[in-house]
């Protein structure tokens, strides 16, 4: 065994290489990393063997081989001015720096010089490039050469500007961050403790379908550049963001909201739940208005309908009765209607308060129409067909529960409130991740003042659980897959076969593994704002003698106007075999 007697210790050190030593666990006093008894060459002071018992510091003191190579003092590129000494600081003392080299916070040993400390990691690192400027690193395919001069630049790694040294390829256009050329191959990182996080020097190739976001700070992953990732969990990482959790973290904890807790909370739970939700937004804008009543009138002449409306007592019937204002079915239980003797009219309570006119905070003054159960309309809003009353002016149509949705609210998937905004000119929703932009306006959906994150009003009124006759257990709606622990293997849709977007919001059976896209756990969902039913609809571009109904069609038939197949939502006239698609009716 060789003996070292390094200036930081009073004993010879002995050098162990070949046989590990009785401490189980120890680290190095200098860089306090763990020590591989079994890798890593080390000295320790083993004067406890020695008759008259070791000192209070000698007990467990070990040194990497490397460690006790370092230089008393160093000239670091950063500061070259200033040569760095080492400075030795009790081991057992819980002492924290920050490195100015790296930004890393350390305990134990540091290069000193007035204020800037340097840790013993990076002055390692620039003695190991000292012996040969260039480095064959495994993310590039030419040799790099070491710039030691601090400079800006945008790093072809991690996509950032920052002052720092820097690798070159003198062969291509290829620069990087030398704390990013160091970065490494497997990292454990806070913000996914579960699993080991994978370097990866462009996303994987099999990822290349979907639009991935960072898991961090929910920023889209460019696939050219470096991520970290995890395949078990579909986590992914800029390189910066998995390499900074606690910088991250905290920044995050600065910007934590107070306060809001009189906001509408988002998802719903349920069907029903998010059905009540509809009915307080529609009241609140009658109250609004001043158009709500405390006590319900028997009889009421209502705007949206021409004959007189009798107050209903659902408990005497149990058929299934949809409201005309909202589209939503009237509930067995609590609901005060209205209902006409005349016609299959009716409308719950609250829209029944709803007024004719509104205020809207982004598409101005807004009126109601009476033709809405005739020609059914698409909502700028919610962007489906609806046949309930229509909110309009000339720019805008909504129906009436996009209308009263309230300006501010609170969704689980973003942890700031979110505002309603008119989308901009590049956005994508964070829940399906498309984007969909109506002809002569912009949609409008819930954005976040403070980042990039915007959600289409459909997706912000899907509920927390939801029922599917496929599976005999209720379906969660998961708003990022980091909620599904270990899924090894790829997310596929029961109802059409086909892979789910890693980032786009799915609902989930943990029990069964049964996973649908949003739209398909309910493939009628872009009809279930119209009541079907309503008949005697005429119309001058369609040359029909009698009156259409409003139908689901799921039979192969042809339009009588247009002569395409015909699917989905349609007018029929069912005595005479006739129909014909409603965006060929509404011509």
């Amino acid at each position: 065994m060789g003996e070292l007697k390094h200036f930081l210790h009073e004993h010879k050190l002995i050098l162990n290489e070949a046989e590990p030593v009785v401490c189980k666990d120890v680290e190095c006093a200098m860089c306090r990393q763990p020590i591989n008894k079994l890798i890593d060459a080390f000295y320790s002071c083993n004067i406890s063997l020695i008759d008259g018992g070791p000192s209070r510091d000698c007990v467990g003191f070990f040194l990497h081989k490397t460690c006790s190579e370092l230089p008393s003092t160093f000239t670091h590129p950063m500061f070259p001015q200033h040569p760095l000494s080492l400075i030795s600081r009790p081991y057992r003392k819980l002492y924290y720096y920050k490195c100015y080299a790296c930004v890393g916070i350390f305990q134990g040993f540091m290069y000193v010089s007035n204020s800037e400390c340097v840790c013993l990691k990076c002055v390692k690192s620039e003695l190991r490039s000292l012996e040969g400027r260039t480095h064959d690193h495994p993310g590039h395919n030419h040799p790099l050469t070491l710039v030691q001069r601090p400079t800006l630049f945008l790093c072809d790694a991690c996509n950032t500007t920052a002052t720092d040294l820097s690798y070159i390829c003198n062969k291509c256009c290829f620069c990087i961050h030398k704390i990013c050329a160091d970065a490494p191959i497997t990292y454990q990182c806070k913000n996914h403790n579960q699993h080991t996080l994978i370097l990866a020097y462009s996303l994987p190739k099999e990822y290349h379908e979907f639009l991935l976001l960072c898991n961090i700070c929910d920023k889209i992953i460019n696939p050219i550049y470096w991520v970290y990732y995890c395949a078990n969990c579909r986590f992914f990482a800029h390189l910066i963001c998995a390499s900074l959790p606690e910088m991250l973290s905290l920044s995050r904890d600065d910007e934590a909201d107070s306060g809001e807790s009189n906001l509408m909370h988002f998802p719903a739970h349920d069907k029903a739940s998010l059905h009540k939700m509809m009915q307080q937004c529609i009241m609140q804008a009658a109250v609004l208005h001043n158009s709500a009543i405390e006590q319900p009138s028997p009889y009421i002449n209502h705007w949206s309908h021409e004959h007189q409306l009798e107050l209903g007592n659902k408990l005497e019937d149990t058929e299934l009765q949809i409201c005309n204002g909202c589209t939503k079915p009237i509930s067995l239980v609590d609901d005060i209607f209205y209902e006409c003797n005349s016609c299959s009219f009716f409308l719950h309570r609250s829209c029944a308060q709803f007024p004719d006119s509104i205020e809207h905070q982004l598409a101005g003054k807004l009126v109601g129409s009476k033709l809405h159960e005739l020609a059914a309309f698409k909502c700028r809003g919610c962007n489906i067909p609806c046949n309930g009353i229509l909110m309009w002016n000339e720019t805008t149509w909504l129906d009436i529960v996009c209308a009263s949705l309230p300006t501010k609210i609170k969704h689980d998937a973003h942890r700031h409130p979110l505002i309603q905004v008119k989308s901009p000119d590049d956005y994508f929703c964070r829940g399906c991740l498309f984007e969909y932009k109506t002809e002569k306006q912009e949609a409008i959906l819930y954005g976040c003042e403070k980042c990039e994150f915007y959600i289409h009003i459909r997706c912000v009124l899907l509920p927390h659980l939801a029922n599917h006759r496929w599976d005999e257990h209720p379906l969660y709606l998961i708003l990022s897959v980091k909620n599904v622990p270990d899924h090894p293997h790829e997310f596929d849709c029961e109802f059409c076969s086909k892979e789910i977007y890693p980032n786009t919001w799915f609902y989930h059976c943990n029990v069964c593994d049964l996973s649908f896209h949003t739209l398909c756990i309910d493939p009628y969902y872009y009809y279930s704002n119209i009541k079907f039913g309503a008949t005697l609809i005429y119309s001058a571009s369609c040359p029909h003698s009698h009156g259409l109904t409003w139908v689901l069609n799921r039979k192969k038939r042809r339009c009588k106007i247009c002569g395409e197949d015909v699917a989905g939502l349609v007018l029929e006239c069912s005595p005479c075999k006739y129909i014909v698609h409603h965006k060929c009716f509404m011509k």
